[in-house]
This record gives C-alpha cells, sequence and structure tokens, in this order.
C-alpha cells in the first residue's frame, strides 16, 4: 500500500507486508495508526508517521474488504468475504 500527499502528489510511505491486494485502509483518529485490509485474508497495523509494520492481525478465511477504526481508536473492525466481521 502506499500513501500520497494530496497536495503535492508525492509519495510519503510505502507499506510493505501483505502478499495480495490491498482493499481497504483507514487512519486512526490521532493519526498515529493506519490499518489496512487485503486479499491475502490479513489485517495489518502500522505506524503512520514512519511506515513500520505494526502487527498482523490473522483470523479471516477470506479477503479482507473493510478495515474501521472506532471513534475512539481502542477497537478495530474488519469485515471479510468470510462473511464475518472481527473485532480486534
Amino acid at each position: 500500500a502506499r500513501v500520497w500527499d494530496v497536495a503535492s502528489g508525492d509519495e510519503v510511505l510505502c507499506l510493505r507486508g501483505h502478499t495480495s491486494v490491498v482493499n481497504s485502509a483507514s487512519f486512526s483518529l490521532d493519526d498515529e495508526l493506519i490499518a489496512t485490509g487485503s486479499s491475502d485474508s490479513t489485517v495489518r497495523l502500522w505506524n503512520a508517521q514512519t511506515g513500520a509494520e505494526l502487527r498482523t492481525l490473522k483470523g479471516h478465511k477470506c479477503d479482507v474488504m473493510s478495515v474501521r477504526f472506532s471513534p475512539a481508536s481502542t477497537r478495530l473492525a474488519s469485515a471479510s468475504f468470510d462473511k464475518t466481521i472481527r473485532l480486534w
């Protein structure tokens, strides 16, 4: 996944780790974390400043199509084609 600066058009971060297409990304409310969901069935958490991978969340059996932080950024929800929603 790549993060771009909208104003300049420059690439800010390249998030390497997923082994398939990234279908969804979400910033935490405090802009400290980025969550990504992929067709590799994983959710990954990244440091939004450095791009460092912090954690890989496994549990879905199919493509992860959506990731969203809770309003307080204390929980993360992911939805998958395996017909489940997981709360992390």
